[in-house]
């Protein structure tokens, strides 16, 4: 449970960021059909740094971050930017295979990191879940749930989020409802 003296500010944030890749750095002779940036605007590592989001998080508070393995670099810079601590990682298998950068990528990872000392979770659960994926950048449900399980209260923002919020999330994002 996190309790903060800072209601107003978010305690848990969950983030998809849409993070710019540079096209031609596959690395391989297989012709690849590569789509990214024709399904939202994508942004640099300058502009998401800029976010507010050390203005947003509580000064006891988690953050889970969506990166792919091309990003994983500019993923743990952005955690640094925004003030917080990189703790470890949870892996998306997607099961289908994908476009990618020196091989063909099935995964995803969830970054875990924290600013100040939020609660320890009440169980451990397991760092690598399987889902096949769907529509482009969807992300299973089971990691929010898997959140809300974790860390039961506090306020909590989706940021990047496309379609409604769930119960008791805020959301933020152009594609947020």
């Amino acid at each position: 449970v996190i309790v903060t003296n800072e209601p107003e500010k978010y305690a848990v944030i969950y983030t998809d960021p849409p993070w710019k890749y540079n096209s031609g750095d596959q690395h391989s002779t297989e012709e690849q059909a590569t789509v990214l940036g024709t399904h939202y605007p994508s942004m640099d590592l300058m502009e998401l740094s800029h976010l507010p989001v050390p203005q947003m998080a509580a000064t006891d508070s988690i953050l889970f971050l969506w990166a792919t393995s091309p990003v994983l670099e500019e993923a743990i810079d952005l955690i640094n930017a925004w003030g917080f601590k990189y703790k470890t990682s949870m892996v998306w298998d997607k099961i289908a295979h994908n476009v990618g950068n020196y091989v063909s990528v099935r995964h995803e990872l969830l970054l875990i990191a924290t600013c100040g000392t939020p609660p320890k979770v009440p169980r451990l659960v397991d760092s690598v879940y399987a889902e096949e994926r769907t529509e482009h950048s969807k992300k299973p449900d089971y990691f929010r749930d898997l959140i809300d399980e974790l860390y039961s209260s506090g306020k909590r923002i989706e940021m990047f989020c496309r379609g409604p919020a769930k119960d008791g999330w805020d959301s933020w994002g152009n594609e947020a409802q």
